[in-house]
């Protein structure tokens, strides 16, 4: 057993050492407590996934939760799904992968692409407007010549554009992954 792997069974043991200390709790805060531990488990199981723990490894640790295998997941999706940023399309790519694996969903997937797709679209659209708009700006300043390629990734113009383009796929993602956080 590796290291990491008492990691997750400690925090799950000691949620439970922790309950049975109490002794007389009732039953809803038992249930509390073994949630809580399980809910340790499931974020500590994805934080391990993201860092390279292979999926059939995932699979495995949760064959050692028999009875609590679907909350473990859903625990697991959860940490997962806030992990989500557009930008890091490696991460992206590995939480989809994960997603899929356990849900067989590919809704996440499709807006993934779809959001890839409409940031190639918006910089392709605004790209050479924004380049004749900063070179006029910059030739105004007295700064012009052939070897000036103003940046725009950087701009105001173009953050915002990303911003907004951004912001509507992040609330779509956030509507399609809260029925996975309830599974």
């Amino acid at each position: 057993m590796s290291g990491d792997d008492k990691e997750l069974k400690s925090a799950f043991d000691i949620a439970m050492e922790r309950a049975q200390k109490l002794g007389g709790l009732s039953a809803e805060d038992k249930r509390k407590h073994k949630e809580e531990g399980l809910s340790e488990v499931g974020q500590a199981l994805a934080k391990r996934y993201l860092s390279g723990l292979p999926i059939r490894d995932v699979e495995l640790e949760l064959g050692k939760y028999k009875g609590d295998r679907q909350t473990l997941v859903r625990y697991m999706l959860s940490s997962l799904i806030q992990k989500i940023n557009l930008t890091d399309s490696i991460e992206v790519d590995k939480i989809i992968e994960a997603i899929r694996h356990f849900t067989k969903s590919e809704g996440i997937k499709s807006i993934i692409s779809e959001y890839r797709s409409a940031m190639e679209r918006t910089r392709l659209e605004t790209q050479n407007k924004l380049l004749a708009d900063k070179k006029k700006e910059l030739s105004r300043k007295g700064i012009s010549g052939s070897a000036v390629e103003p940046a725009i990734e950087g701009s105001p113009e173009w953050l915002e554009l990303k911003r907004d383009v951004e912001a509507s796929y992040e609330e779509r993602l956030k509507r399609m992954t809260l029925p996975l956080q309830t599974l």
